[in-house]
């Protein structure tokens, strides 16, 4: 049984107690979220760190109500589906295709990719939009939906490319041998073998779209087709002073990327981890 010298044991302490203090960084402005949407507005300022005296749920179904939550969640659904099913399949195919294939240029064409990692969609927002107003596709969800499909695909590329850069080609070997095809190995064998990742760039994508603000925000400007995150900024602006509401909004719109996140914790570990190495 190995012991460690004291060396070892301050820095281990040293490290389990910065990593203590960043979770309780992240943990505590959640836990004040959650539980000053359950107090009154009058609660919240005269004492803004404390706690709720009693639970009460009215300040979710008053937000719900007048913030009209039920039709920017399914506008906000119906983008993060449609866009994630994008991202899967496209970063899926052109991963492959960049481990498995020899082609001409693919080298080139795979750093042209990457070069999505680094540029910010700032740089390009104008001319987007000039060109979704030229096609009539402005005031659409197809106006959010490519877009972020786009920012998403070259780390989805990334991560899915090394992670079939860590699986050996002894099944692919035998199925070519056997006179399966391109494609049907990719369907086959390639596929059922990235579960791991292929949640690690669902989960991902799902969290990156669904709190997606910049695009949507210029992109959509009829009400109605609002997704979550621009009509909480329209909500939070008409009712600046009032901070349960906010709070309790904020609280029903944050709390399904949680849940998706701990489900799918686990995956995301090992779709990372066994692509790390590999680049």
């Amino acid at each position: 049984m190995s012991t460690r010298n004291p060396g070892q044991t301050i820095m281990l302490i040293t490290a389990r107690a910065v990593l203590i203090l960043v979770l309780l960084v992240y943990l505590i402005p959640i836990i004040w979220m959650y539980s000053s949407s359950m107090r009154s507005n009058g609660e919240i300022l005269l004492d803004p760190l404390g706690f709720p005296t009693r639970i009460n749920f009215q300040n979710y179904i008053t937000a719900w109500k007048m913030a009209e939550l039920g039709r920017h969640f399914i506008v906000s659904i119906i983008i993060t589906s449609v866009s994630m099913l994008i991202v899967v399949s496209f970063s899926s195919l052109a991963a492959y295709g960049f481990s498995r294939l020899d082609f001409a240029g693919r080298k080139s064409l795979y750093a042209f990719f990457l070069i999505g990692l680094v540029l910010p969609p700032q740089s390009f927002l104008v001319g987007l939009f000039i060109l979704f107003r030229e096609v009539g596709l402005l005031n659409t969800l197809w106006s959010v939906i490519l877009p972020v499909s786009a920012i998403s695909l070259p780390l989805s590329i990334l991560l899915t490319k090394n992670y079939f850069d860590s699986l050996p080609t002894s099944l692919e070997e035998s199925a070519h041998l056997e006179g399966a095809g391109t494609f049907a190995i990719y369907r086959m064998i390639i596929l059922p073998l990235a579960t791991p990742i292929l949640a690690t760039v669902m989960t991902f994508t799902v969290i990156g779209v669904w709190n997606e603000f910049m695009i949507p925000f210029v992109m959509i400007q009829t009400a109605k087709m609002r997704p979550l995150t621009t009509s909480l900024y329209v909500f939070s602006t008409k009712y600046s002073a009032n901070y349960a509401l906010k709070l309790a909004a904020l609280t029903m719109i944050a709390t399904p990327m949680f849940v998706v996140y701990f489900l799918f914790q686990s995956q995301i570990q090992k779709g990372i981890t066994a692509g790390a190495i590999k680049m």
